[in-house]
């Protein structure tokens, strides 16, 4: 029945697939339970789009999309698949702590992350990538076109002949890369066509911390849709300030995506800086200045409530003393009138 569904809908919406289009799979796991924290996920992408999940907590595939909700055996395929799957990714998080020498500290929660996904071309290429990463760093990558797993790092060129007997699979690998994926691609497109081209204005803020060489500027851009933007520092309007920190797009719990652009500067007498940011919901390029007399102006301020508080303070003071003064000067007159 699935492959039927299938099957219709790539024959009534073929006009879906022009352009270039991605499905991603993110898939983590923790080592060790966590509180709030599924200790097994799986989170889908269409072309950075929300499409669905799946984790240990709820133990169904689910769709976010409402229009997705048609394809019932397919997601009660899903569903089994992933819970399958689970036992794969236990058993490559567990050789990658071991090889990585992570099992040592008993009380740390390690972080195993693997990343998948498929590539539809607009001339028909059918391409795809897959990286695996312990901690947040990358270990080991694949090569689509020798059918085998390749290191990231200096440290993993010693494992990767296990890796690639036991527990890599590269053939199996790039065929559902190829082939299921791509498929589960062509079923959800033309019901997701509405959806992918909402646009979400992206929210800016910008700030400051001290750092050892002068200040750190930081750019915070979020709550955009679709994915791809570009954010920039610059200096005096026109020159490009590059950042020697590798700045991610990292997607959001409700479908939309942030980033953080940090650079450092030596701040110059009379230049100003600035937060460039292109985004296809934009009219034109959003331009957010930083103004480093905001501190200044705060502190101002803090001063100059103080010294209204000390004034009025000053000033009642004053006030009750003469009042004093007063009445004994009353109680004076009256004690002679009385003599």
């Amino acid at each position: 029945m699935a492959c039927y569904i299938s099957l219709v809908f790539l024959l009534c919406f073929p006009a879906v697939y022009s352009g270039s289009h991605t499905l991603h799979y993110y898939v983590s796991m923790l080592s060790s339970p966590a509180d709030g924290v599924p200790q097994y996920s799986i989170v889908v992408y269409a072309d950075g789009l929300l499409l669905g999940r799946y984790n240990s907590d709820i133990r169904l595939a689910q769709f976010f999309i409402p229009s997705l909700n048609v394809f019932t055996e397919h997601l009660e395929l899903q569903t089994k698949f992933a819970q399958r799957w689970q036992v794969y990714q236990e058993r490559k998080m567990m050789f990658l702590m071991g090889f990585l020498n992570k099992t040592s500290d008993k009380g740390a929660i390690r972080v195993y992350q693997r990343k998948f996904a498929c590539e539809l071309e607009e001339d028909g290429t059918i391409g795809g990538y897959q990286e695996f990463a312990l901690d947040g760093k990358e270990v080991i990558t694949f090569d689509r076109e020798r059918e085998v797993f390749v290191s990231a790092t200096q440290e993993a060129v010693i494992m990767l002949p296990q890796w690639n007997q036991y527990h890599g699979n590269a053939k199996g690998n790039k065929m559902y890369m190829e082939n299921e994926c791509i498929e589960h691609m062509k079923l959800y497109l033309p019901l997701i066509t509405a959806d992918l081209q909402k646009k979400d204005k992206p929210n800016v803020k910008v700030s400051s911390s001290e750092s050892d060489s002068g200040v750190k500027l930081h750019c915070f851009v979020f709550g955009f849709y679709p994915r791809d933007v570009d954010v920039m520092w610059i200096k005096n309007v026109k020159h490009e300030i590059h950042s020697d920190e590798a700045s991610q797009i990292l997607p959001n719990p409700d479908g939309t995506y942030q980033i953080r652009v940090s650079v450092e500067v030596t701040p110059e007498e009379g230049a100003t800086y600035s937060c460039r940011v292109d985004h296809s919901s934009l009219e034109k390029t959003m331009v957010v200045p930083f103004e480093r007399e905001s501190k200044q102006k705060i502190t101002f301020i803090l001063i100059g409530v103080a010294l209204a508080v000390l004034l009025a303070l000053s000033l009642g003071f004053y006030i009750q003393r003469k009042m004093k003064g007063f009445k004994g000067s009353r109680q004076s007159v009256s004690t002679e009138e009385q003599d």
